[in-house]
Order: C-alpha cells, then structure tokens, then sequence
C-alpha cells in the first residue's frame, strides 16, 4: 500500500524535486515506515540541503533500529556535515558492529566495506584486526551478489592464496564475471594470469 508513494517520492527524487519527494516520504517516514525513513535519509545524501544531516543521521537510525540493511550501512558510514558541523555520535566500535549488522543482513556494499576493511586492518583511525580469512569470507557473499570490485577482490584473494587455498581457475572465474559486470581492471589482472602460463 505504501510502496506506490516511495517509488513516485524516489522518481521525483531523481528528477531533482526534492520538496516533492519529501512532501511524500515525510509522513511515511514519521508513521515508523522504514523505507520511507531510509528515503528520506537517503536524499540528505544528495545535493538537496533541505534535510539537515542531524535529520539524515536520526532518520538512518531508525529505519536500521527496524532491520533496513542499507539504512544500517550508511548508519555505520556516516561521518559528518561539514556544511553544518555535525559528525556521527557513534563510537568507532557501534559503527563496525553496525557494519557487520548490515552486511549480515544482505547489504553487499557493507558486505563489501566490512571484507575491506578485514583485509587491510583498517576501519577508519582505530583499525580492526586484519583477519584475511573473513575478508575472503565477505567478499565472497558480496561477489556473490554482484558486486564487481568484490569480484576482482576476491578473485586476486584467490590468485594469492590470502585468506584461502590458491586457485587460479576460480579467481579467473571471478575477474571474467568483473569484466562482464563493467569492470575494466579484471581486464588486466586476466592478462597478466594469462601471461604466467
């Protein structure tokens, strides 16, 4: 019943009508709506200023507090308004923990963030421990569902032997599914496997 409304406020919203896109998802939103909430959030992202990040931040919260999985991602995500000087509340450790709630919970970018930053060691300044084997783990699910980059990430996971058995026939797999996916980077990586043999 609701869904017409949010796909009418999402078309509007890409038309750049932002007052109309909010006239429709505002009252959703403050019935307890999570997609409209998430919606709302999600066009403080974009280039309209009419709705404060305060605003976005709160919005994200409550829309993750009902279990929307990209509404968690930019939760943990969220850094700051420089335009207003406002920053994300959260501690570094809710963030991650917010991350992996949304990764967990299908997002494939979060799946994708939380596989990089097992990867490296590296969650914004304090860092998590590198843990190669769930970063494989991550990028896999997030491959999985498309993601291109976590295809090419996983397939040179895959040529490296990092965080899993080295095998050069599953990590071309992979890096031929980026390419068809639009990533232009597989291309190379194919070659220089190509070359080795």
């Amino acid at each position: 019943m609701t869904e017409e409304p949010i796909s009418d406020a999402r078309a509007a919203a890409g038309r750049g009508e932002f007052e109309s896109a909010i006239a429709l998802l505002r009252p959703l939103a403050e019935t307890g709506n999570r997609e409209a909430q998430y919606q709302l959030g999600f066009i403080a992202l974009t280039e309209c200023d009419l709705i404060s990040g305060r605003e976005a931040f709160s919005l994200f919260r409550e829309a993750a507090e009902q279990g929307h999985p990209e509404a968690m991602h930019h939760l943990a995500t969220f850094l700051e308004f420089l335009s207003e000087s406002f920053e994300s509340p959260l501690s570094q450790e809710e963030a991650w923990s917010w991350l992996l709630r949304a990764a967990e919970s299908g997002c494939f970018q979060a799946q994708y963030d939380a596989a990089a930053s097992l990867a490296t060691g590296d969650w914004r300044e304090r860092g998590v421990p590198q843990d190669l084997g769930a970063a494989f783990a991550w990028y896999r699910r997030a491959a999985e569902a498309g993601h291109v980059e976590a295809q090419y990430n996983l397939a040179s996971m895959l040529a490296e032997g990092e965080g899993c058995e080295r095998d050069l026939a599953a990590a071309k797999e992979w890096l031929e599914r980026a390419v068809v996916g639009g990533y232009k980077y597989a291309e190379g990586l194919i070659a220089h496997m190509d070359s080795l043999k």
